[in-house]
């Protein structure tokens, strides 16, 4: 009986892990794709045009998504599931900060042609879905 009920639980916790997971990476990809193919479209291409590629490459952007997904649940889902919401969104706002923050700084700093208006735009973007993903 005991056995059967751990079991339940297991079962139960490991479709609430997935299913919240699953959730942060649609809504990251939804969320994302409305941004980078209506809202900031013509921003990225403008000031990126030099920059981008004709055929794009899928894989690194895929395991981009996974990987942040990811993350983003272990840090700040997962790290304040008994805490009130908002503690996670300000994890959320901050690894958003951080992670985008790096990209973008680094590519300003080192990428010859990429904007500094592309590197606040992005990086609020990062910071801003990020937490978006938390209260989702």
């Amino acid at each position: 009986m005991e056995r059967e009920f751990m079991l339940q639980k297991i079962i139960t916790f490991s479709s609430s892990i997935l299913l919240s997971i699953l959730a942060i990476l649609l809504c990251f990809g939804v969320l994302d794709a409305l941004w980078l193919g209506w809202i900031a479209r013509d921003w990225y291409t403008t000031e990126m045009a030099t920059l981008l590629r004709e055929n794009y490459i899928t894989w690194p952007w895929v395991v981009f998504y996974l990987m942040y997904g990811f993350v983003v649940f272990v840090l700040a889902v997962v790290a304040n599931r008994d805490k009130p919401l908002y503690y996670a969104g300000i994890d959320g706002a901050l690894l958003g900060l951080a992670s985008y923050g790096a990209y973008n700084l680094t590519n300003y700093s080192i990428v010859e042609g990429f904007t500094l208006f592309i590197t606040v735009v992005d990086w609020a973007w990062g910071t801003f879905l990020t937490l978006s993903l938390i209260h989702i």
